[in-house]
Formats: structure tokens, C-alpha cells, sequence
């Protein structure tokens, strides 16, 4: 695995890893806060994870005890990045961050009338910040990848990142919003969404090189259904389409939880996959020239 920080020679810069979903509960959230746990441990960089959601989010809660004092919000952070009121030195962004294993998480919003206050240009400023200050900035876009801050994170993003699951309706949403952002758009509904905002093809080249996390679908009892074959096939699709690899993920009684990821409380399959899903991201960063 190519995920090590001795393994990989990087140019200087930082990477910023957008992890998008279509559909609610489909493993988003747990894509991004795994994905950045492995990044934080095994690449010996600065690495932050951010919950850049327009709701609030439950990024935060997945990583943190609660335990903890509430850090204010990527939100504020924003605002003051974008003001040029804060310096991109981990002294001056204390206030906003939780560190756990060695990772920097940044919670969204702090009350429901925060809701949709994020602006486009708050939240490429916050990431302008994250990006000076470290090496790897991790975002968790949401649900709504056609909305003005999600194609800010869009237009930013080093590598995108699917986190879609085993089942008909995450599977077909996902097509939709990866031919969307092809510049291809096609749906399985009579009433699609509109993906004008992402559909004139300019994301194309991010999708050619985006990475699919594959959560398990709903369980089911009794024999294995045959529709299965149906979504392999569909699962296949997105492996041609988004170049970076497809990843499947196990059934894992400690993620089904919903409370905070502790990894020794995973199965090895489960850890196992998410490191190959890393990899295969940090496979994509750019690599330096090597001087003989």
C-alpha cells in the first residue's frame, strides 16, 4: 500500500480529499472520519478533517468524546479566514479544533439557525487556511453536491471521494450525481435533481480519478437476493467510470453503532478496507522528481 509518508514522495503542498455522498446514511460521514484517521496515522503529516455540511453535522460526535468541550465552529473560522483575521498557525486555530490521534477535527455549525449560513467564499477561505497550516485537509460535503458550498469543495478538491452503499437507491443516486458531474447527466427518476449547477462537464477529469467507498447495503434475511446481481452490475459502472478504485466495506456492528469510531473496536476487515481505500487516494497525490 502506497499510503505511507517513506513509501510516497510528494510535491510540497497540501491535498484536499472531498468525501460526497447522494444519499443520506450511506456511510459519508464514517468514509471521511476513517479516511482521515488512517491519513493522521500512518503518514506522520498535519491532517484535518472538517465537517463543511450547510446542517449541522455529526462529524464531530463520530470522532470526539463527548466528553470533550465543544470547540467553536468551522463556520466562525470561516468567516474570519475570509476577513484575513486569523494566521494559519495551529496556535491561532486552538480554539476550532479537537485533536484525536493525532488529527484535527473541525465541527460544523453550532445551533440549527446556523443552518445554511455557510457561504461558497467562507468555506474556500476556511479551506484556503486548513490547506497553509497542514498537508491533507479531509471535507465532508454532505448530501447536497449541487449546492453552492459543495461545488466550492468541488472546484478545491484534489481527489473526490464516493461513499455510496449496496443497495438500489444509494447505487442509483450516485449514478446520477456521478454522471452529473461527468458532464453526462442521466437519471433513473421521471423527477431528477437539477445538477445544473455541476453538470457542463468541467468536473469530469475529478470524477475520472475519484475513489468509491461501498458501504454495506441493508441486511437482509433469507437468501441472498437475486437483484444482487443487478447491483454488481451497478457497482461495476462506477468502477469503470471513476477511475481511482472501488472499494467494498464489510458489516461492522461497531460502525453500525453511530457513535464514536474507535479503531481497535473494528474488525480487521473492515480497518483492512479503509486502509486500501487511503491508499489508493494517496496513490494519487503527485509525485515529486527523484534527483540521482
Amino acid at each position: 500500500m502506497a499510503i505511507s509518508k517513506p513509501r510516497l514522495a510528494r510535491v510540497p503542498g497540501s491535498h484536499h480529499v472531498v468525501v460526497a455522498g447522494a444519499k443520506g446514511g450511506a456511510g459519508k460521514t464514517t468514509a471521511a472520519a476513517m479516511l482521515a484517521l488512517c491519513f493522521a496515522e500512518l503518514r506522520e503529516e498535519i491532517v484535518s478533517v472538517l465537517d463543511a455540511t450547510t446542517q449541522l453535522g455529526t462529524l464531530r460526535r463520530r470522532l470526539v468524546s463527548l466528553e470533550e468541550p465543544s470547540t467553536r465552529p468551522f463556520r466562525e473560522l470561516c468567516a474570519r479566514a475570509l476577513d484575513g483575521d486569523v494566521l494559519p498557525e495551529w496556535s491561532a486555530l486552538a480554539p476550532y479544533v479537537d485533536v484525536v490521534n493525532g488529527l484535527r477535527v473541525l465541527r460544523s455549525l453550532s445551533s440549527p439557525a446556523d443552518q445554511d449560513c455557510l457561504t461558497p467564499a467562507e468555506y474556500a477561505a476556511g479551506v484556503a487556511l486548513l490547506r497553509h497550516a497542514g498537508d491533507i485537509v479531509v471535507s465532508d460535503v454532505g448530501t447536497r453536491t449541487n449546492g453552492p458550498v459543495a461545488v466550492a469543495s468541488l472546484e478545491s478538491a484534489s481527489t473526490l471521494v464516493l461513499a455510496t452503499e449496496f443497495a438500489y437507491d444509494a447505487l442509483e443516486l450516485t449514478i446520477e450525481m456521478v454522471s452529473a458531474l461527468a458532464g453526462q447527466p442521466l437519471s433513473y427518476r421521471p423527477d431528477p435533481d437539477d445538477w445544473s449547477a455541476v453538470g457542463d462537464g468541467r468536473f469530469a477529469p475529478l470524477v475520472a480519478g475519484s475513489v468509491v467507498v461501498v458501504a454495506p447495503g441493508r441486511q437482509r434475511c433469507g437468501a441472498t437476493d437475486r437483484r444482487d446481481v443487478n447491483l454488481t452490475a451497478m457497482t461495476e459502472w462506477l468502477r469503470v467510470v471513476c477511475g481511482g478504485g472501488v472499494v467494498m466495506v464489510n458489516h461492522d456492528d461497531h460502525l453500525d453503532l453511530g457513535d464514536r469510531i474507535v479503531l481497535a473496536e473494528l474488525q480487521l476487515d473492515t480497518a483492512v478496507a479503509y486502509l486500501r481505500a487511503a491508499a489508493l487516494i494517496a496513490a494519487r497525490f503527485p509525485l515529486t522528481e527523484v534527483n540521482e
